[in-house]
């Protein structure tokens, strides 16, 4: 069961709870601060690679907070084209446009009172952004060929795999329509920033669809183990999932060795980019999560960690203690 067939179990289901999986201190934070965030009703702003798991942290910030008997509904930016987009988004009435026949509702209609996610928002075209913006500032909107506005009450969350900071200066996206959706920005690091991680969820998904293709529960040798830690993961947790399926379908043995790990090593490794920093972070967030993020590389090993941000031991301490992980 990969991550896309995941996020249409139900909202309780234990299988959707496990894919937070947090070894890594890093991700430990994530999910801690996820909690708090869910309780709010601000707009949230997930970024992060392809295949990061962020929908998953939209499943899970919608799970935990006042609305998670409401509704949960998504729209792929990406995937609808743009003519359809404000129809999508906002409705439409009967004859509004050739071909319709009946009246639509939108997508901020159906999510009254729940939570609505712009997965991808950063694909959202220039000219729709003005009517989006008034949608977010006012929660008011007509339908597409309607006359009356309509009035809603709905959680925000957008996602996006690039750079919103590029997009803002090269004048793809609107400036002000972003900071209103980056009330609360949340970054999930890549798989090979989060190493911890990587076996917990190749065991997670190796249970999963050894049952799912009616297997016999493998194993992982331990050079299995090791293979899977050297990889660099450049589809993150989707590229994992789809490893072990692909060893699941393949091999008959219940054991299985390095040889037997499907990985596709033809793309060349790419050097790891900087993670970007969001737009309005302040300097003490900035701060924090560099913090994190080098404990992280270092395997928790705070001598290192220390020497590498150019800080004492002690002081390192002192930061962890102020963000209540010591």
């Amino acid at each position: 069961m990969t991550i896309e067939k995941l996020l249409h179990a139900d909202e309780d289901s234990e299988d959707k709870k496990r894919l937070l999986i947090a070894e890594s201190q890093l991700m430990k934070t994530i999910l801690s601060d996820v909690s708090k965030i869910a309780k709010s009703s601000a707009s949230v702003f997930i970024s992060g690679e392809s295949g990061t798991g962020k929908e998953v942290i939209a499943h899970a910030i919608h799970a935990q907070s006042h609305r998670t008997l409401q509704p949960f509904i998504k729209v792929n930016c990406a995937a609808i084209p743009s003519a359809l987009l404000e129809s999508e988004f906002f409705g439409h009435e009967k004859g509004s446009f050739t071909g319709a026949i009946n009246r639509k509702l939108g997508r901020f209609e159906l999510a009254d009172k729940g939570t609505l996610l712009l997965d991808e928002v950063s694909e959202i075209p220039l000219e729709l952004q003005s009517k989006l913006l008034r949608a977010v500032q006012e929660m008011e909107f007509e339908r597409v060929g309607g006359v009356r506005p309509i009035s809603v009450d709905v959680r925000l969350i957008s996602t996006s795999n690039r750079s919103m900071k590029e997009a803002v200066e090269q004048k793809l996206f609107r400036e002000d329509l972003y900071y209103r959706l980056n009330v609360v920005p949340v970054h999930l690091p890549p798989l090979r920033e989060r190493k911890e991680d990587i076996l917990p969820l190749a065991e997670f998904f190796l249970g999963r669809l050894c049952e799912e293709n009616q297997k016999p529960l493998k194993s992982l040798m331990a050079n299995a183990r090791q293979k899977l830690l050297d990889y660099h993961w450049p589809g993150n947790i989707r590229e994992l999932a789809n490893v072990i399926e692909r060893t699941v379908v393949m091999n008959a043995s219940d054991i299985l060795e390095a040889h037997q790990v499907y990985i596709d090593l033809s793309c060349p490794i790419k050097e790891a980019p900087s993670t970007p920093f969001p737009v309005g972070a302040s300097l003490a967030e900035m701060e924090k999560r560099l913090i994190l993020e080098t404990l992280s590389r270092e395997k928790n090993n705070r001598t290192k960690a220390a020497k590498v941000l150019g800080i004492s031991v002690r002081t390192l301490r002192n930061k962890l203690q102020s963000y209540s992980l010591s």
